[in-house]
């Protein structure tokens, strides 16, 4: 039996799929997706950017197939991401439960999340003075445990490099609140995981218009000079 394609034109892969009421991660692993008997639709390529060129603006992955349902698991709501993240920046480090690098781990994992609920995380990272808390962290860093894959420097540098990557109002709240530095200084750290995710930073930023104004040519041929210099 022939069978018929369907093509929505001039709309992208997630535009078409939303519109059907589908899963947005389908088109990362179909070409097309059968409709009905002797019916398929054929999806527009996926526009995916090179990680090597967009670092960190990479987008977000969709929301997890088994968590689709806003119903069975709703998103975080605004209110829950603060109270999460206060408790861990004002308590539980205080506290010294976890070491400083896990719990920035596991905001990185917030904020990486999908593009349907880091937003929210984001938004509850920054009114929980995250800003203020990451520069403190960065210009006094600790040594990492002996369980640590990475330090408390490498982790303020994913953080915002992510969060600046990929939400016009953490960029700008970053960038006003003086985080750029850190991220230049790192691109210049002996330590080379933290210029490889300084980098990844950088070329996040320069992707945007706010970060293009604040990141000149020549700084960023010498901020990426340096790091491949090390």
């Amino acid at each position: 039996m022939a069978v018929e394609a369907t093509v929505t034109a001039g709309k992208t892969q997630q535009e078409v799929l939303a519109d059907l009421g589908l899963w947005e991660g389908w088109g990362r692993y179909h070409s097309s997706i059968p409709l009905g008997p002797g019916e398929e639709l054929e999806l527009p390529p996926a526009e995916d950017p090179d990680p090597d060129t967009v670092g960190f603006a990479y987008p977000l992955p969709p929301v997890e197939f088994n968590l689709r349902n806003e119903r069975k698991f709703p998103p975080p709501t605004e209110e829950d991401t603060f109270r999460e993240i206060f408790k861990m920046l004002h308590y539980t480090l205080k506290e010294n439960i976890f070491s400083r690098s896990y719990i920035l781990s596991v905001i990185y994992n917030h904020v990486n999340s999908n593009k349907r609920d880091s937003p929210t995380w984001q938004r509850g990272f920054l009114k929980a003075n995250g800003a203020k808390i990451l520069l403190e962290f960065w210009r006094s860093p600790e040594p990492a445990a002996k369980d640590d894959d990475f330090t408390d420097r490498y982790w303020v540098i994913a953080i915002t490099g992510r969060m600046m990557g990929t939400c016009l109002e953490s960029r700008s709240r970053l960038l006003k609140d003086g985080l750029l530095d850190c991220i230049l200084k790192g691109t210049k750290d002996p330590d080379e995981d933290i210029r490889e995710c300084a980098v990844c930073s950088l070329k996040g930023l320069i992707q945007h218009p706010e970060g293009r104004e604040v990141v000149t040519y020549s700084t960023l041929l010498d901020c990426l000079g340096a790091a491949g210099s090390l």
